[in-house]
């Protein structure tokens, strides 16, 4: 059970996340002499629903460049704080081979009722749980010894028994009415990547959450990585000190980088999605490159 705090209008409420795993990767394993090359953790937020309930969501309407989701942010590949560079598109196709959808309705099938709420506070449960991790994960790489200095990698699932179907793009309020099953209108999928927006409460409480990192500055492995990456870089963009100012002010763009997409994942496929998942960090891990 992942604890974090959830503060509202000067009320802190005491919440958590159902599963929270973590495992370290070292490649190549023959090679790497037990040496780890990354962290993955995954956080898990798992809903058990009654048989006659289906989960159906709409499909994300935008093409795909004016889309909210962005293939290769659904696992967070955070290397902006080590002395490793991942490629910016190592985990896209991991997100390019999944349904993108914005709106989820839970149906029960024998009654027909339809309610919405169980995705909002589940996937918000993720959401105010991921300031948390990342900050921590800052804190303890950027001042941990260099050659332990590792990238971490995290991603949220929202996990349930139910099957979950997408709608067809091409249904109406007409299809929907003639349909005598939900296969008539939507197909079923095992996963899917979800999008997620943020409310001011939760901006505060990046900000809240950041202002942990506000005495990195002055430590001396960080200025180390801050060195050796605005060598590597010709902006500032992607150096650890501008991130971290960026998220002390909730900056829009890095909020959407971190906090915005989520998987659903059906429980009978999620030994497969974590299989995908283990296979596209390891891709990733093994195109890294090192700063001296």
């Amino acid at each position: 059970n992942y604890k974090y705090d959830q503060s509202n209008f000067s009320v802190i409420r005491d919440l958590g996340v159902d599963l929270h795993a973590k495992t370290f990767i070292s490649y190549p394993a023959e090679t790497s002499g037990g040496k780890k090359s990354t962290q993955l953790e995954l956080l898990i937020e798992c809903r058990h629903r009654h048989s006659d309930v289906a989960w159906v969501f709409l499909p994300d309407p935008n093409p795909p460049d004016l889309s909210p989701v962005k293939p290769g942010n659904t696992i967070r590949m955070v290397d902006k704080f080590s002395s490793y560079i991942i490629a910016s598109d190592a985990s896209a196709l991991f997100d390019a081979e999944m349904p993108v959808c914005q709106k989820g309705i839970e149906i029960n099938m024998e009654k027909g009722d339809a309610d919405e709420a169980v995705f909002r506070q589940g996937l918000s449960q993720l959401q105010y749980a991921l300031p948390r991790i990342l900050t921590e994960n800052i804190l303890f790489y950027i001042e941990t010894r260099s050659e332990d200095n590792i990238p971490f990698l995290f991603c949220p699932v929202f996990l349930t028994n139910s099957e979950l179907f997408v709608l067809n793009r091409n249904a109406g309020v007409k299809e929907i009415n003639k349909a005598s099953e939900i296969g008539d209108v939507a197909a079923r999928v095992p996963y899917l990547v979800m999008h997620l927006g943020y409310s001011p409460d939760f901006e505060s409480q990046c900000r809240n959450e950041a202002s942990r990192l506000q005495d990195i500055h002055r430590k001396a492995p960080a200025m180390i990585i801050e060195r050796r990456r605005a060598a590597y870089y010709e902006s500032r963009f992607n150096l650890p000190f501008t991130i971290i100012d960026a998220l002390m002010t909730a900056d829009r763009y890095y909020l959407d980088v971190f906090f915005t997409q989520f998987i659903v994942c059906s429980s009978s496929h999620f030994h497969i999605l974590v299989d995908r998942i283990g296979d596209t960090v390891i891709s990733a891990v093994s195109s890294q490159i090192k700063l001296e």
